[in-house]
């Protein structure tokens, strides 16, 4: 790991913005200045911060929190009735650590269209004895 020691502080960004990401010998480069483990910490942080962030604005409205369920119905059975309201990229009934339902679960769907559909028409439908919240 070569280490490069610049005199000015622009001399390092001017370095910085000509190496970084650049291919050499088939391998592509990182060049960066150097951080304390502090400010490496804090960036990673903030970079895993953000990308939650992203995630949780992009399936907002989408995943449905779906409870009272019954303690014999499974991720499958909860895909299935469901599925009639539009494509579901996942379908989860929770557990405890035994495998025993918590009596709630999650569904997600494509679009926020379909998951508001399925929001008016599945509140209160009887699933496997129990109405759904």
């Amino acid at each position: 790991h070569p280490l490069a020691c610049m005199q000015e502080p622009e001399s390092a960004a001017k370095c910085v913005d000509a190496l970084n990401g650049k291919e050499v010998d088939g391998k592509t480069i990182y060049c960066g200045r150097a951080q304390k483990k502090a400010e490496r910490d804090a960036e990673m942080k903030k970079k895993l911060e953000d990308a939650r962030q992203e995630r949780i604005a992009k399936y907002q409205g989408m995943n449905l929190y779906v409870k009272n369920l019954n303690d014999d119905a499974t991720d499958e059975q909860l895909h299935e009735e469901f599925a009639a309201h539009g494509a579901i990229t996942s379908a989860r009934v929770m557990r405890d650590d035994k495998g025993k339902s918590k009596g709630f679960g999650f569904v997600c769907y494509n679009s926020h269209e379909e998951a508001a559909r399925a929001v008016t028409e599945m509140n209160g439908r009887m699933f496997q004895g129990k109405p759904l919240y």
